[in-house]
């Protein structure tokens, strides 16, 4: 019941203009990012059809909504890449691509939808796969 609720005040809130959606909170999450974090895949499609939802915008640990959605959230993460505006291979200040940060957590599953995925650049992040 709590998700529905919240899927009612995220229309209500982007149906307002002076709403700021990409404002942040701590370590600088946006509200897209957050919804990828926590698998709020509803949330998601919500805010993917709002223009002023800025995609790629990383916290402040340079960690992208959709490498964070790599982590773990595979209905996400192929949402994600269904959209072209999303940056799958933008990395973080140490060179970790979202393509590497899945490498190494071992989720073979998104591993195999990445590796589908023709944007992917495989030998972008500094210390491989």
């Amino acid at each position: 019941m709590r998700v529905k609720g919240q899927i009612e005040i995220v229309k209500l809130l982007l149906s307002d203009q002076r709403i700021d959606v990409n404002k942040t909170i701590n370590n600088h999450r946006t509200p897209f990012w957050t919804a990828c974090d926590k698998g709020h895949i509803e949330i998601v499609k919500l805010l993917l059809n709002d223009s002023r939802v800025d995609l790629n915008k990383a916290n402040n640990y340079d960690r992208t909504p959709f490498l964070i959605a790599c982590t773990g959230h595979i209905e996400i993460v192929k949402l994600l890449l269904n959209d072209n505006r999303v940056d799958i291979n933008k990395a973080t200040s140490d060179n970790w691509t979202p393509f590497y940060v899945v490498c190494h957590s071992g989720n073979n599953e998104i591993v195999k939808i990445l590796l589908n995925d023709n944007k992917l650049d495989v030998n972008k992040a500094e210390n491989g796969c």
